[in-house]
């Protein structure tokens, strides 16, 4: 007699729906470091400037890891331009 330890199948995941948006809808970008309005007509590969790593607060310092930029004050660091460019993303990450 052969025993085999079979779990039981699962359901099979369905997606959920997707959501549907009007590609004239003033949408903002959750990109980090873009933060701009923008329509999802006029979204396209390279219409975001944005940072895809995060914010790192260290001694003192205040910069991005994705670019390895650090400098002291927070103004500064506002001012730091993005590294990459990217689709707008309304979702939030």
């Amino acid at each position: 007699m052969e025993v085999t330890n079979k779990e039981p199948a699962e359901e099979s995941s369905v997606p959920p729906p997707k959501k549907r948006i009007d590609i004239n809808e003033l949408r903002t970008c959750k990109n980090k470091g873009c933060g701009k309005s923008y329509k999802e007509k006029d979204n396209h590969d390279s219409a975001c400037d944005y940072h895809p790593g995060p914010a790192v607060f260290h001694d003192r310092m205040r910069g991005w890891k994705c670019c390895d930029i650090h400098v002291k004050e927070f103004d500064e660091f506002m001012e730091i331009p993005p590294c990459t460019k990217g689709w707008h993303n309304a979702d939030a990450v």
